[in-house]
């Protein structure tokens, strides 16, 4: 720190020293005095911290410096402290426990016709050495030199150069602090700073705060230091977010015209810190989010915009709903049938679920009874992923799966799995009686993939007919043109096929 030609701690008489009792003029006397005729500086701010610590250093190294007091002129025959406000309540607490060797003080006595203002600053200056100052310290101490060394100009002691450079020397900061300390006494708004005493919230943080507009600093409050420990985890970073924000927001003029009244609810829906719920997170009107219609905390303005938005949504969910129901409808019959036949057979052969489901070497229980004749006599709803009884995780993928096989290998399953020796079951040879390039028309869902003649049955125009060239896919039960774009079934039905005969291959 520069020197300014003026020395401080020449006019407060040497402080430095004022712990040791050394004087320039000789050496002073230590003197035994009563805890209970001295009082505390009613000037003293700072805190009292660590007092058992110190008493428990105390009472195993005894005292290493004495007290420093002064006559009190309000109570003669008292005496108040000048330094030494912890080193005395720790002596009390000493006392407190029954140790009365401790009732009795070393002391320094000083003169008591010293000006009131210097005597404080005295007080400060030898803090700022022994004392390990907290910001908020600091920022009062800095506070309270000024305004003392100002009284001490007003009683006629000189004080050359500039007021700041001298605070910073007494309080031993530099300048730069001091300027920053005294932002944050001045701006911080009141909650705030009291947060800022408690140590709550750090100095970069207070500081942050206090060079904004208090409608800014109160924004900040509101949204970011909800619940008990929310200014305790505040950062520079979202003092500046919420600020960013705030005048985004609060600057925006309504599409209805005026200002945005809708400012305040958005603020705190973008600053909603619960688990339960997502925040906004568009600073925006309300009109321009994409998730309007599904948005709990939009502005009431745009009521009518909402309504048509959830209307227009909900016919399209129910239009989505219809087109996913009839893409399913193929496999959720064929599955239906699959159960049926089944059902059949069990029948037919006299069997109980309970042989069926040991034959297949599964494990039963009795609620398999009530699922498979529900599934059976389609009792039990269907859906997609319903599986079928022939295996654990068995699914109609996995029959179309072996039928594929079987049609590409022109045989019937039962030759494939060595059960008969016939390529083709007697279901199969009445079928194949009839040539595939015949002008019969067939119905229902054909047997193997290929490509075919339909007639298609149009659905918005009753008794119109038209015919087509069709892929069939055995697999997916799918209809679809030669380009591979799927047959839509919600304009025209499949009513009637003729399989063409395959090309040879060259």
């Amino acid at each position: 720190m520069a020197k300014t030609g003026f020395d401080l701690a020449s006019i407060l008489g040497d402080v430095s020293k004022l712990d040791t009792g050394l004087q320039p003029d000789g050496r002073e006397q230590i003197e035994y005095i009563d805890l209970s005729l001295i009082d505390p500086d009613p000037n003293n701010f700072y805190e009292m911290t660590d007092i058992e610590e110190l008493a428990a250093n105390i009472e195993l190294l005894g005292l290493q410096q004495p007290l420093r007091v002064r006559p009190n002129s309000d109570k003669p025959g008292r005496l108040i402290i000048v330094s030494g406000h912890r080193r005395r309540a720790a002596l009390e607490l000493l006392v407190g426990e029954g140790k009365s060797q401790f009732a009795q003080a070393p002391c320094i006595r000083e003169a008591g016709d010293q000006s009131a203002a210097l005597q404080e600053l005295r007080l400060i200056y030898a803090n700022s050495d022994t004392r390990k100052l907290t910001s908020p310290e600091l920022s009062k101490q800095a506070e309270r030199v000024e305004a003392l060394l100002y009284q001490l100009k007003e009683e006629g002691m000189d004080f050359p150069g500039r007021m700041r450079d001298h605070v910073a020397e007494a309080c031993k900061v530099s300048k730069s602090k001091l300027a920053r300390l005294k932002v944050i006494r001045e701006k911080l708004d009141k909650p705030f700073y009291q947060l800022y005493e408690k140590g709550t919230i750090a100095e970069s943080v207070a500081y942050a705060l206090a060079q904004q507009p208090l409608e800014i600093q109160r924004a900040v409050h509101d949204y970011k230091c909800v619940g008990k420990n929310g200014a305790k985890y505040l950062r520079e970073w979202e003092v500046d977010n919420v600020a960013e924000n705030y005048k985004k927001i609060t600057e925006r003029t309504c599409k209805f015209g005026g200002a945005c009244s809708h400012g305040a609810a958005l603020l705190g829906k973008i600053y909603d810190g619960s688990y339960s719920y997502k925040p906004c997170e568009h600073v925006k009107c309300c009109s321009k989010c994409d998730k309007l219609a599904s948005c709990k905390s939009a502005c009431p303005k745009l009521k009518d915009k909402i309504q048509k938005l959830k209307a227009d949504k909900k016919a399209a969910a129910q239009q989505e709903k219809l087109a996913k129901e009839e893409k399913e409808r193929p496999d959720i019959e064929q599955i239906t049938r699959l159960w049926a036949r089944f059902g059949e057979a069990r029948a037919a052969a006299g069997k109980s679920v309970r042989q069926i489901i040991e034959a297949a070497d599964m494990y039963y229980t009795k609620s398999d009874d009530e699922k498979y004749k529900a599934l059976e006599s389609g009792g039990r709803q269907v859906t997609t992923s319903t599986g079928l009884p022939y295996s654990y995780g068995f699914s109609l993928t996995d029959v179309r799966r072996l039928i594929s096989i079987a049609d590409c290998l022109g045989c019937s399953l039962d030759y494939l799995f060595c059960r008969t020796d016939e390529p083709r079951a007697k279901w199969e040879e009445h079928d194949a009686s009839v040539p595939v390039t015949a002008t019969a028309w067939h119905t229902g869902t054909p047997p193997m993939s290929g490509e075919y003649i339909v007639k298609l049955a149009l659905q918005d125009e009753q008794d119109e007919f038209i015919k087509a060239f069709l892929d069939f896919d055995r697999y997916n039960s799918e209809w679809s043109y030669e380009y591979g774009e799927p047959l839509d079934t919600s304009l025209a039905k499949v009513i009637g096929w003729i399989q063409l005969p395959e090309e040879d291959e060259e």
